[in-house]
């Protein structure tokens, strides 16, 4: 049993490096997916900025049951050894235990990607359980620098921009559009 955690700022590289991991993965029965806040089960697909994609299997944030369910029946109708996850941070805590659960029972390898912090500074459910619960050596963290121009510094917050400056207050799962930027800590607490 294999499970990591890649994470790292917005922009980092996280679908980039999931792209490239189930590229190179020798298994050949592998299954992707990508954690949605819609209310669908679909099939749907991981996108990197530098234009790749492939096809994944959508699931839905709030569909505990559902979601386990649907990787338990794909694993046993396929005899899959290897479960990507894109966007783990919209999984619950719940969900997360019960898939770590699930590479104990078919003995496979499970990759989580996906945000640490959410834009108020503070770690989703879910990554804060496998950074919790996993190893350091099993945990990578993909850097990114500051967006801010000339900034030379690594970022190292999710900040929603809104009016121009850093917002700290609201809902962490909105689906209409929102500006973001990574920043370093200093343009973080500056840009406020």
């Amino acid at each position: 049993m294999n499970i990591t955690f890649n994470t790292g700022v917005m922009g980092s590289g996280k679908s980039k490096k999931l792209i490239d991991d189930y590229l190179m993965d020798p298994e050949e029965n592998v299954v992707l997916s990508v954690c949605l806040i819609e209310d669908t089960f679909s099939i749907g697909k991981v996108e990197s900025r530098d234009g790749r994609s492939l096809r994944s299997i959508n699931l839905n944030k709030d569909q505990i049951k559902q979601n386990i369910f649907l990787l338990e029946s794909i694993i046993s109708m396929t005899n899959v050894q290897t479960i990507y996850i894109d966007e783990s941070q919209f999984l619950s805590k719940e969900t997360v235990e019960k898939i770590v659960s699930l590479s104990t029972h078919y003995h496979g390898s499970i990759h989580f990607y996906g945000l640490d912090l959410t834009f108020t500074g503070e770690l989703f459910d879910s990554s804060k359980h496998l950074l919790s619960i996993l190893p350091p050596e099993n945990i990578n963290r993909i850097e990114r620098s500051c967006e801010v121009s000339m900034c030379p510094k690594i970022a190292e917050y999710n900040a929603r921009i809104v009016d121009g400056k850093v917002s700290r207050f609201g809902e962490t799962f909105v689906e209409e559009k929102n500006i973001y930027l990574a920043l370093c800590s200093d343009h973080y607490y500056e840009l406020s």
